[in-house]
């Protein structure tokens, strides 16, 4: 029996992560801010498949988060094999508008805590010879320059770039990394990134179950990058296919609109 550690786990992909994986036998640790939302998913997967579910309540946009986190888990004699970096948040706005404080924590939350636990895990599971599993949540967003959500897409070009050189260091250490790439979908990002949440609420838009369905898919299958839905896969070939500042401008004007603005 496998168990995963997922981060963001409290609503959205990360929520719907846990209950695949509950549904497929396995046991959790689940980490968010929000202790009521993960007791509630809890009791829920447990009464339901009768599955562990362990919850840790913790802020990763704060210094050390990532070494807490895997302490608490060292502490309970807990094995991680499967370990899922969900948890993320965006801001779509002009960058010389925006918040410094809220620009260092969406760095620290997205990028820098993600590498940390991957860090601390990797290390884990080569000492111990573990065959491990690693799913980064990355996003289209990833393969060209977003105006009016620059910062965010730099973040998750980072996840992107780091997660596929990784999977290659690791190949022969057993231990495999999947990047999952979703475009918009409906969840409570957009409305955690100042968006416009009827836009995210579009009925076209697939679910986090969708999402969370294929990644998962992917991950168990070891491929290193998972792009959702045919439309966002043509759309990542668009830097390929047209200079990058076309790509950038038009990807740009889809977030203008999607913002408020």
């Amino acid at each position: 029996m496998k168990t995963a550690l997922i981060t963001g786990a409290s609503s959205g992909i990360g929520k719907e992560l846990a209950i695949i994986h509950a549904k497929n036998g396995g046991n959790l640790v689940i980490v968010a801010r929000r202790e009521k939302s993960l007791l509630n998913l809890k009791y829920s997967l447990q009464d339901e498949y009768g599955v562990d579910v362990e919850v840790i309540v913790q802020d990763l946009q704060v210094d050390n988060a990532a070494q807490l986190v895997f302490d608490q888990i060292a502490s309970n004699n807990i094995t991680i094999d499967y370990l899922i970096n969900n948890a993320g948040f965006g801001d779509n706005q002009l960058f010389k508008q925006s918040d410094p404080s809220r620009n260092r924590m969406m760095m620290q939350l997205n990028m820098n805590a993600l590498t940390e636990l991957t860090h601390l895990f990797v290390s884990y599971w080569i000492e111990n010879k573990i065959c491990g599993k690693i799913m980064n949540v990355a996003s289209t967003a990833a393969f060209q320059a977003v105006p009016y959500f620059t910062l965010y897409a730099a973040t998750k070009a980072f996840v992107l770039s780091f997660s596929e050189g990784l999977s290659l260091e690791l190949k022969n250490d057993n231990i495999t990394v999947t990047a999952l790439c979703p475009g918009p979908t409906k969840t409570e990002f957009a409305a955690n990134s100042n968006m416009d949440q009827d836009l995210a609420d579009h009925k076209m838009l697939p679910t986090a179950e969708d999402v969370a369905r294929f990644g998962y898919k992917k991950m168990i299958r070891g491929q290193s990058v998972a792009v959702h839905g045919i439309l966002n896969k043509a759309g990542t070939t668009s830097g390929k296919l047209f200079p990058r500042k076309i790509s950038a401008y038009v990807a740009g004007q889809i977030m203008k609109k999607a913002g408020k603005h």
